[in-house]
């Protein structure tokens, strides 16, 4: 049900530039209507008044082909207006619904609905029919969603204050439409609710404990608030010439040529939750709650026929959390974490670049969560970081967006890595660091990779020292670890204090570690 919503969303964001994209109401209409039909949509109109100088459009709903109309927008009036100075000004006008529905496995009905609402909306365009100038303004937007499930329920109210933006579109010869876009949003403020009944296993409860009924079970909720200043936006768009069908088909979209890039800049993040469960074996309820937040933070997707790419960063976060079944706060900060993704879109027998990069600086723990793993300070409490970047190539043997890349029921592997570059895996905590690179090959089966993976280590005695001394594990039980260790690494020339190892993977499926077989 869900692989068309996010496309569907995607395709009616980058769709709209055309909606105003020529210089009299007739000609933004008929645009409007063969852009949303090129990228896979059925359009029902209520009703259409054509007075010249003013286009007046009622009742209009969208939904994408041959999606069992899993998903509706539905726009109450637009209205396209010729202005004196040759612009045309367009107001959305009413409150826009957005629903969409499906079923579970066991086919229970799900989904939700979405009420928006755009009070002294406006857009002006200039130009002409083959090069668009739009700016939009909306004072305020408010955003108003509920689940569609009737046992739990999951209210969503978004309100975005002073957005505005502009937008430049063209067409080539060719037909193909390319737009670009930029705009900022003064604050985003997301309050989400959630609630239903608390799940229980009846054989878990003691003997003798009432019995919870289960036509009237006590109640789970959940409460979050998350506001975000400054935040700006910008990225670009292309639509091919020709049929293609972006809601139900996306990767034949991808193949004509749509593509899309965008990148957020947000300001400072703050967010606050509140949740209470029922613990029924206990017979009590347990609250948590906390709030977490950021100085600021990038995101950036992109999507064409070569891969989807996602970047994402946050500086100066901080989390703080309470729980009645913890026994003490958790609380920890963090200078800087970072998330990398790019991959392959397009099922090909040639191999496609791959790229995973994750990484977390400076995470510092309270004193209190050291006071109950370290009571006697015997480990060193220094900010920890982790390092993870790989990169590789692999044949896509299904499409990315596919309803079937990811079926349990498949035989098949949709993903098959041919090689894989491990350029840095490092990690520095309770005085002790490791860092490893490596390059692999694999054949047809990836579980007997050939290549070699060299790594160093620093501290690691002193810390099984440190764990026997805080009685983790008695002395008899680290001589075998020590043991193990000896095994695979080998104390630098340099440094005696360093351990290092090089694992060499061969074919057939021996590894060697520092020349020795050990396997």
């Amino acid at each position: 049900m869900y692989r068309p919503i996010a496309t569907s969303v995607i395709a009616l964001v980058v769709g709209a530039g055309p909606v105003l994209a020529d210089v009299t109401p007739s000609q933004v209409w008929d645009s409007l209507q063969q852009t949303y039909g090129q990228m896979g949509y059925d359009m029902q109109i209520g009703a259409t008044d054509d007075a010249g100088q003013t286009l007046t459009v009622t009742d209009l709903v969208l939904t994408p082909k041959d999606a069992q109309n899993d998903m509706s927008l539905t726009i109450p009036k637009i209205t396209m207006q010729q202005t004196g100075g040759g612009d045309v000004r367009s107001v959305i006008g009413g409150q826009m619904a957005l629903q969409m529905t499906g079923e579970t496995e066991d086919d229970a009905p799900v989904g939700f609905t979405m009420s928006i609402d755009a009070p002294g909306n406006e857009t002006l365009t200039t130009g002409t029919p083959d090069a668009m100038e739009h700016a939009f303004t909306v004072p305020k937007m408010i955003v108003n969603g509920r689940s569609l499930d009737k046992v739990n329920e999951t209210p969503v109210t978004i309100t975005l204050t002073d957005m505005t933006a502009s937008q430049s579109t063209a067409k080539d010869d060719d037909g193909t439409r390319s737009q670009s876009f930029e705009g900022s949003i003064a604050t985003t403020v997301m309050a989400v609710k959630a609630s239903g009944p608390a799940q229980f296993d009846p054989a878990l409860l003691p003997e003798g404990a009432p019995q919870p009924d289960p036509e009237n079970p006590p109640m789970d909720n959940f409460a979050s608030n998350i506001t975000v200043d400054d935040l700006t936006f910008k990225g670009n768009g292309t639509l091919p010439a020709g049929d293609f069908d972006m809601a139900s088909d996306p990767s034949g979209a991808l193949k004509a040529g749509y593509s899309g890039d965008v990148t957020f800049a947000l300001g400072k993040i703050q967010g606050d939750f509140n949740a209470q469960s029922h613990d029924f074996v206990e017979d009590r309820t347990n609250d948590a709650k906390g709030t977490f937040g950021a100085q600021n933070g990038t995101i950036s997707m992109a999507m064409d026929k070569e891969s989807l790419r996602y970047d994402g960063k946050a500086e100066q976060i901080a989390v703080k959390m309470t729980s009645d079944d913890l026994p003490f706060p958790i609380e920890y900060t963090a200078a800087e974490n970072t998330m990398r993704l790019a991959m392959p879109m397009i099922a090909s027998e040639q191999e496609q670049p791959f790229a995973l990069a994750y990484g977390l600086k400076d995470m510092a723990l309270n004193d209190q969560i050291w006071q109950a793993i370290d009571p006697q300070s015997t480990l060193p409490h220094d900010p920890a970081s982790l390092n993870i970047d790989l990169e590789g190539t692999a044949v896509l043997v299904t499409d990315f967006m596919d309803p079937g890349f990811a079926d349990p029921e498949s035989d098949k592997a949709p993903f098959l890595p041919r090689q894989l570059s491990i350029k840095d895996i490092s990690l520095d905590a309770i005085g002790a660091t490791a860092d490893v690179t490596g390059d692999l090959t694999f054949g047809d089966d990836p579980s007997q990779p050939v290549g070699k993976v060299q790594g160093s280590f620093t501290g690691i005695n002193a810390l099984l020292d440190n764990a026997v001394a805080m009685g983790i594990a008695p002395e008899q039980q680290m001589m075998g670890v020590r043991m193990m260790l000896a095994m695979f690494a080998r104390p630098s020339q340099d440094d005696p204090e360093t351990l290092t190892t090089e694992l060499e993977f061969r074919e057939g499926g021996s590894i060697f570690a520092n020349g020795q077989q050990v396997k």
